[in-house]
């Protein structure tokens, strides 16, 4: 199917945000995975402020995936398990999170009762450091109660492992910016995801505009031919047999385009462009940046 040429940083901002509301659900799943990886292997950092986001803002499909997180897991992370029931890895990170709160409590009363500056009551003292070391003996069951066997939380996406990357690069902005002054904090996870996807939309765009025009078909097999001269990923490999399949019947008109299609459709060319480019294919991520601009086109002319 060939397209008209031409779409701009705003339009992709809006169409990549969408995605990322639709794939939130996937993706929080894959982050609350990540998040206990983290905290099974002492890497906590905001591993719990990441779980406790992911549960407050889609803990309904933590529990049970729903239709469209299950068909963009078979796309896009084909190896998450989206029937799983992650209620127990919820339950396990807020006993965690309680535990690390009650030692951290229980260290400042013995610390301010053993201070050399004030007068020391050896028997209060003593009392104090006693229910530190059970606050510790808590504190380290609660990590060892950890779930184990959930996996890793890795994608194999280059590009889609970095925006769930950024998820948990936090700073006291960022606190101060998305939890004191928004009224759905939660939430805010998704444009940290949404920019970076975004900025891997707009790099290169105007060559990405030029590969949309002709056949978005002729541009996959492009791509894969540019692919199969590397040493593509297994995910690369897998993933380019996955856009093919979903998006060859909407380019040739034989299926109609969804807005779930059109996500599945758009983050995997995305996807497979940074691929293209971390295997130093020939033409790198052309052919891919050129769907992800074709299929928004289309979206825009037969669904916006």
């Amino acid at each position: 199917m060939d397209v008209p040429s031409g779409i701009d940083r705003r339009a992709l901002a809006r169409h990549i945000a969408a995605d990322v509301d639709r794939a939130a659900p996937l993706l929080a799943r894959i982050l609350l995975v990540r998040a206990v990886s983290n905290l099974r292997r002492h890497r906590g950092g905001h591993a719990l402020w990441v779980a406790k986001d992911m549960a407050a803002d889609c803990g309904a499909e933590l529990k049970a995936a729903g239709a469209t997180t299950r068909e963009l897991a078979g796309v896009l992370v084909p190896g998450h398990d989206a029937d799983r029931d992650l209620t127990s890895a919820i339950d396990a990170t807020r006993r965690l999170s309680h535990a690390i709160s009650s030692e951290d409590a229980a260290y400042a009363r013995y610390s301010m009762a053993t201070d050399p500056d004030i007068s020391i009551d050896k028997k209060r003292a003593s009392e104090l450091g006693n229910q530190w070391d059970d606050e510790r003996g808590q504190l380290r069951e609660a990590r060892h109660a950890m779930p184990a066997g959930l996996g890793s939380g890795k994608t194999g996406s280059v590009l889609l492992d970095r925006a769930l990357d950024r998820v948990f690069k936090r700073g006291m902005y960022y606190q101060a910016r998305y939890y004191l002054f928004s009224g759905e904090p939660e939430r805010q996870w998704r444009r940290r995801v949404a920019g970076v996807l975004h900025a891997a939309a707009c790099a290169n765009l105007d060559r990405g505009n030029q590969a949309a025009i002709g056949d978005l078909a002729v541009n996959i097999r492009d791509g894969r031919r540019a692919l199969d001269g590397t040493a593509p990923s297994a995910w690369a490999q897998q993933a380019v047999s996955r856009l093919e399949t979903i998006a060859a019947p909407v380019f040739a008109q034989q299926e109609p385009l969804t807005p779930r299609k059109a996500t599945a459709i758009r983050l995997l060319a995305l996807c497979l462009a940074r691929e293209a480019e971390t295997a130093r294919a020939p033409a790198p991520g052309d052919p891919f940046r050129g769907v992800a601009v074709g299929i928004t086109l289309l979206e825009r002319d037969t669904i916006d």
